[in-house]
């Protein structure tokens, strides 16, 4: 299987999919990222791309083929309403939809789960998506993380609310963030970069040729580190770079989206 920075690229019955090495390791754990890349000719001949944006009007189709191809029943995904914040919702089968891409939960970033055969999904197009499993307790949780999210440490609040909810322990807990903006293309202005600088020190910002970067990968290390958690992963997949696979709203300013599918099978 091919590699895109530390994750695997698998086809899956035509559309291409991004998965965590680290995650797979896990048998009882079922994720996916989902790419913009069809290679399959009978879907292209009526859908160019897989866009995952739930606000799209093509959206249920496109999420019924994606559900066919990974056995993932959509009856049973919770969906969150992304606002940039850093609200974190546990959730069970009762917060499902009707019909189930409905957006229920509103002004939510993040979902934490211990029900089996429940599937969270989140949206991205350049925000991190931060995905953590505790192995012990056999907790889930996604948390959207763009640089808002990251300067409110929306990373440590899923963490501390997998510790208050479930009794999970941030040194036994696995943390994967996946595709987004990387550090050599998130540019920011002064004013973003001194939130930055004040937060989480020097070592978050970067300058080339009078432009400035901030490192969101490295912000969301220093969080995580800084409550505990000892085993991350990266994809070191950096959107910008990478839009043959990914959609870059910094890029492409576009609408659509690819999506973080997680669950405990």
């Amino acid at each position: 299987m091919p590699h895109y920075g530390n994750y695997v690229i698998k086809d899956l019955g035509g559309v291409v999919v991004a998965q965590s090495k680290l995650f797979l390791n896990f048998t009882n754990i079922k994720h996916y990222f989902t790419t913009r890349k069809i290679t399959s000719q009978e879907i292209r001949s009526c859908l160019s791309e897989l866009n995952m944006a739930v606000s799209d009007e093509n959206f249920p189709k496109n999420f019924e083929l994606f559900s066919k191809v990974s056995g993932i029943d959509p009856n049973k995904c919770v969906f969150s309403h992304q606002v940039h914040g850093k609200n974190i919702k546990v959730v069970t089968s009762e917060d499902i939809g009707q019909p189930y891409w409905n957006r229920k939960l509103k002004d939510v970033d993040g979902l934490i789960t211990n029900e089996k055969g429940l599937f969270l999904v989140t949206t991205y197009a350049d925000c991190m998506p931060i995905l953590a499993y505790d192995p012990v307790n056999i907790v889930i949780g996604v948390a959207h993380s763009g640089w808002r999210g990251t300067l409110m440490e929306i990373a440590k609040e899923l963490i501390l609310k997998m510790n208050t909810e479930f009794g999970s322990h941030p040194e036994e807990i696995l943390v994967t963030v996946g595709p987004s903006i990387g550090p050599e293309s998130f540019e920011v202005g002064k004013e973003i970069a001194t939130e930055f600088f004040l937060k989480f020190g020097q070592q978050v910002i970067s300058e080339h040729r009078d432009k400035i970067y901030v490192n969101l990968w490295k912000a969301v290390e220093i969080t995580l580190k800084s409550i505990g958690v000892k085993h991350m992963e990266f994809s070191m997949i950096d959107t910008y770079k990478c839009t043959e696979l990914f959609y870059s709203y910094r890029k492409e300013r576009t609408k659509k989206r690819f999506a973080n599918i997680v669950g405990i099978e």
